[in-house]
């Protein structure tokens, strides 16, 4: 009996080459990433089980698992948490089961968010441009030690940032999320004493305008979905202090970029680390408001969970949802919707 042919695209494939090579109860081969293309290797290869990165999707893509497929539901595995670039009525429509990968990229993410509030602090950017041009000048930085960090959204990848910055830098950490305090032992398993303990808060809330007006550094770990696009816009920028800095390793659309660059335009914030865009690859959203003009913000390439470790756990994540899904397992599957 053949193998089933599971198509990774070829950025995620790349990233987790060695895991996706060893599965031996597949044929898993890499694939192109531009929907039309994809579609077509589905349709080629009579594929049910598809790993997909971040990239849009928005047609053929569904159009060709449910042709191929026919009455049998089949499988879109996201390489990651988020699923943004899914489109959730075309899945249900064409009896797609979509899964991700929880649980395997806290760590990576929660650091990259730490590298990036350091990297802003010691002004590690402006520092080393200044020595590629040939230049000693040492610049005052400041301490994250004693910081007070607002962390906006307390799911997984914010509570280890959480713990990370409050265990491990001595930060005053104040969380917000939508779960009232009266909910959170049905939400998280543990009142507000037993989250303090355990994920190192000095505070909990449900107010974000109140985190926003007294956080050094505010980080950003929200879902990207119709209620937080733009969720950082320029009112809410306007309640930070002018020596605060903005830290978004979550998705781009959370953080109108044209309302960033002109609050760092104007000083109302003092710098930003960006490892998500509205638009990816990064390009402004408006031309003239470039956020690679300022040596006050970081960016790097939504690389936030782009770590050996992580990649290898996302592979095998995917590959376990896809056994579980053939064998018909469903109630095992990391699902995002229900079939």
């Amino acid at each position: 009996m053949s193998k089933p042919v599971v198509l990774v695209t070829e950025q995620e494939f790349v990233k987790a080459k060695d895991v996706f090579q060893q599965a031996d109860d597949f044929d898993i081969r890499s694939a192109p990433t531009e929907e039309i293309s994809l579609a077509g290797e589905i349709t080629k290869h009579k594929c049910r089980a598809v790993i997909l990165g971040v990239h849009k999707y928005t047609g053929s893509l569904y159009k060709a698992l449910t042709q191929v497929n026919s009455a049998e539901p089949a499988i879109i595995a996201r390489f990651g948490v988020g699923h943004d670039g899914i489109d959730k009525q075309r899945i249900k429509q064409n009896n797609i089961l979509l899964t991700n990968t929880p649980g395997v990229l806290e760590q990576s993410v929660a650091e990259h968010a730490l590298w990036l509030m350091g990297a802003l602090a010691r002004k590690i950017y402006s520092s080393c441009a200044n020595m590629l041009r040939g230049e000693f000048a040492p610049t005052m930085g400041s301490e994250l030690y004693g910081k007070t960090l607002g962390i906006m959204g307390f799911g997984p990848i914010g509570r280890r940032t959480g713990q990370i910055a409050s265990f491990g830098f001595e930060m005053n950490v104040l969380a917000v999320d939508i779960i009232a305090e009266d909910k959170l032992e049905t939400h998280y398993g543990m009142d507000l004493a037993g989250m303090k303990q355990n994920f190192g808060i000095t505070a909990y809330t449900t107010d974000v305008n109140s985190v926003l007006q007294k956080a050094d550094i505010i980080s950003i770990h929200l879902p990207a979905n119709e209620y937080t696009r733009h969720f950082v816009n320029a009112d809410r920028l306007r309640l930070m202090k002018n020596n605060a800095l903005l830290i978004n390793t979550s998705r781009g659309v959370i953080v109108d970029e044209n309302a960033l660059y002109d609050a760092l335009k104007e000083k109302k914030i003092a710098g930003a680390g960006l490892d998500v865009f509205e638009k990816e690859p990064y390009q402004p959203v408006d031309p003239d408001k470039d956020l690679r003009t300022f040596d006050s913000v970081v960016l790097t390439p939504h690389i936030g969970s782009s770590t050996l470790e992580s990649c290898r756990r996302m592979a095998q994540k995917c590959l376990q949802n896809i056994r579980d899904f053939i064998a018909g397992d469903y109630e095992k599957l990391d699902q995002v919707n229900n079939l």
